[in-house]
């Protein structure tokens, strides 16, 4: 017993060791000084909970964002469903959505880059509804219009990686050919470790200026 316990010990400190050792390496990563011109992407599998289906719907998402300046970028993303509903039941089958607009990050170069941003977008839709003979069908895929607004926070490890995490709330209406139409209000939310390149250099002017 007492050997065990000493090599519960000594796990514990080679733990609390590497631990102190990743951040103290993270700490010394050099980070982006200049935003303008960098590029920051991602991708991963993410969760979006449709309120009008009450159900966890499940995503392959990718987005990016070029930065226009230290404090703009455009922003753009892709969503594509694979699970939207139980079997058998009606309400969407797919979920598909492409979004495209701008964030606003309100610090200047640093690692916590906390933001806010209006994406609007468009969805490629398709439901599952019961015909007048009571079995299940699907209507056609069919384009709707969304907007969207996102919260987000990036954390730059370095200039090449980040970690990050974003909510996304959403809201749409379908216009297919089902019998009555379908709600896309969504929260989407999603996070893991993204990347960074720089797309152009930028030019001695291009520093962060602060508000007047």
């Amino acid at each position: 017993m007492e050997e065990r316990q000493k090599t519960n010990v000594v796990a514990v400190f080679c733990i609390a060791f590497l631990l102190l050792g990743f951040v103290q390496n993270l700490a010394a990563q050099k980070i982006w000084e200049v935003r303008k011109g960098c590029i920051r992407a991602q991708g991963n599998l993410a969760p979006g909970y449709l309120f009008s289906q009450k159900y966890f719907a499940a995503y392959v998402t990718g987005d990016m964002e070029l930065f226009l300046d230290d404090r703009a970028a455009f922003t753009g993303a892709v969503w594509v469903s694979f699970s939207t509903k139980p079997k058998n039941k009606e309400g969407l089958t797919d979920n598909h959505s492409l979004f495209a607009g701008m964030d606003y990050h309100f610090l200047k170069p640093k690692r916590f880059d906390p933001y806010v941003g209006i994406t609007p977008g468009v969805a490629l839709v398709r439901a599952a509804y019961n015909n007048k003979e009571g079995v299940l069908t699907k209507s056609k895929f069919s384009a709707a219009p969304l907007i969207s607004l996102a919260v987000g926070c990036n954390y730059y490890v370095g200039s090449f990686f980040h970690f990050f995490v974003k909510v996304q709330g959403v809201a749409g209406q379908t216009f297919g050919n089902a019998p009555s139409p379908s709600r896309l209000d969504e929260l989407k939310m999603t996070a893991g470790l993204g990347w960074n390149i720089r797309a152009w250099k930028p030019k001695k002017t291009d520093e962060w200026k602060q508000r007047k």
